[in-house]
């Protein structure tokens, strides 16, 4: 199946065009350089389970993702939650995700306008 996004979407608040993807999620050359190499050794990649090109078909050169992979982990803000803290992210202006993590935790998820 393929699905066309774009890159961008307009913020409702500001206006403003902000990056609003996950490409360097659904390309191989995001997952690392060995994880990538295998990937590439074994399958073509029309055969990947995930991939991303550009919206008229042609492959993204991998120093591309690599370079909007290598920008969010510069530009990453690690928060150091405690029990009972709440955090509120505006899911549009910020990319989030998540480190490794041992122990026990709960996760509360609420979405909203």
């Amino acid at each position: 199946m393929v699905q066309h996004r774009r890159a961008t979407t307009t913020h409702p608040m500001t206006g403003a065009e902000v990056w609003f993807n996950q490409a360097d999620q659904w390309h191989p050359a995001g997952l690392g350089d060995e994880t990538s190499k295998e990937g590439y050794d074994i399958l073509a990649p029309g055969e990947f389970p995930q991939y991303v090109t550009f919206a008229d078909g042609t492959p993204i050169p991998d120093e591309f993702i690599i370079q909007i992979r290598d920008r969010g982990l510069e530009l990453a803000l690690d928060v150091d939650r405690r029990f009972g803290d709440v955090l509120v992210i505006d899911n549009v202006l910020t990319g989030h995700g998540r480190r490794p993590f041992e122990g026990t935790r709960r996760i509360l998820v609420a979405m909203s306008d």
